[in-house]
């Protein structure tokens, strides 16, 4: 029997987990869309006490938290988190509804692609414990040459030295075998993480959809989105009238992204310029030769990739830029 597919009488139960990725609309998803589902239990980012590193204590993400360690936190400490997420077990059980829960923490995980599989398939186990006959997984995509740019915008505040030379660094590092591309780049080779999370879940219960579609045919992106979610066809008729022009705004104009002011630093409640930024650049440019030599990196994965989704992700421009 493929893993994920669990045998029984009674009625499946779902819990659905939205795991971003990260700059892919996850919080106009979060804010505009899933609020309005009423036939299940939605937990955005739910947020814990739970774990103790000072980092963790900052952000208070208990899913983020719990896919930072070993996979076998399930085992040892599964209960744990499952009665934060909900609360008493026995409670929980007689409740009978599904449960969506979207936090990207847990997709930023993703660079290590087994390690992160791994984690869905204990996860999976407890989940049945909990009352929950199968797990399905949405995950949202993006073009790997824009995401590195909004990904350096955003994290831009915090950089003295952000401009178009160290992004252009980053870019190598990256799409560099020797350097990245197998570390922090493995979050953007799709077609590999679908293929880690088909194994634990199977096909039917694993949904991945290119940002770039929401952009072009919300129409399209969010009926199949919310059919993914057992979402009531009259309930999708609405939504999508809601959410009409609604869509997240990009930091993107022909190429150009804009960077972040830096953060202010506060000392006894007393806000301080950031010296160490000096004098920086207010933007980067996505070039067609940086484009290219991003999307070459990953562009026979993209290829693969579209085979298994259906997607046609040349349309969305994921293959060699031309």
């Amino acid at each position: 029997m493929e893993s994920g597919k669990l045998s029984g009488k009674s009625p499946r139960r779902a819990l659905h987990l939205h795991i971003g990725l990260p700059k892919t609309a996850s919080t106009w998803l979060q804010e505009k869309v899933f609020t309005l589902l009423q036939h299940l239990e939605y937990l955005d980012c739910p947020k814990s006490s739970l774990f103790e590193h000072a980092r963790e204590v900052a952000e208070r993400r208990l899913l983020t938290g719990a896919f930072r360690r070993s996979s076998e936190i399930w085992r040892g400490f599964g209960d744990e988190i499952f009665k934060d997420l909900l609360g008493d077990r026995q409670t929980w059980l007689t409740d009978g509804r599904d449960l969506l829960i979207s936090d990207e923490g847990m997709g930023r995980q993703a660079t290590r692609p087994a390690l992160f599989a791994a984690h869905i398939d204990e996860m999976q186990r407890k989940a049945k414990e909990w009352g929950f006959g199968r797990l399905n997984i949405v995950c949202i995509i993006r073009r790997q040459d824009h995401w590195l740019a909004s990904h350096y915008a955003q994290m831009s505040d915090r950089n003295p030295i952000a401009g178009q030379a160290d992004f252009e660094c980053l870019v190598r590092e990256v799409t560099s075998p020797q350097f990245a591309r197998y570390e922090f780049g493995m979050l953007l080779d799709f077609s590999v993480i679908y293929d880690q999370l088909r194994e634990v879940v199977g096909t039917g219960n694993l949904l991945m959809l290119p940002y770039e579609l929401l952009r072009k045919s919300p129409e399209v992106f969010l009926p199949t989105l919310l059919e993914r979610l057992d979402t009531p066809s009259d309930k999708i008729a609405e939504i999508v009238r809601l959410t009409r022009g609604t869509t997240a705004n990009v930091r993107s104009e022909q190429g150009i992204w804009r960077l972040r002011p830096p953060a202010v630093r506060k000392i006894g409640g007393f806000a301080l310029p950031n010296w160490s930024f000096g004098k920086r650049e207010h933007t980067i440019e996505l070039t067609s030769d940086i484009s290219r030599s991003i999307l070459s990196a990953y562009s026979m994965s993209n290829q693969a990739l579209a085979a298994k989704i259906g997607v046609d992700l040349d349309d969305h421009g994921y293959f060699d830029f031309h």
